[in-house]
């Protein structure tokens, strides 16, 4: 069964926008071309833990939607 995943972007975001590539539907850009939350819970999938991984920064984190439970960083 796949999870449901809640995320969040930190100010540390630098605004390279790879999750915004691997996860169009989970994220945009702000004014500033940060990455943000286009929508909350997404299901977890491939394409999201690459996009998790990719942050250079680890300004993506992530909790499962059900238990709360840490899952990123």
């Amino acid at each position: 069964m796949t999870r449901s995943i809640e995320l969040a972007v930190g100010p540390a975001c630098v605004g390279t926008g790879t999750c915004r590539l691997l996860r169009p539907d989970a994220f945009e850009a702000d004014a500033q071309r940060r990455s943000v939350v286009r929508t909350n819970p997404v299901p977890e999938d491939d394409a999201l833990w690459e996009a998790l991984e990719s942050c250079p920064v680890e300004a993506i984190s992530a909790r499962d939607a059900t238990t709360d439970e840490v899952l990123f960083p």
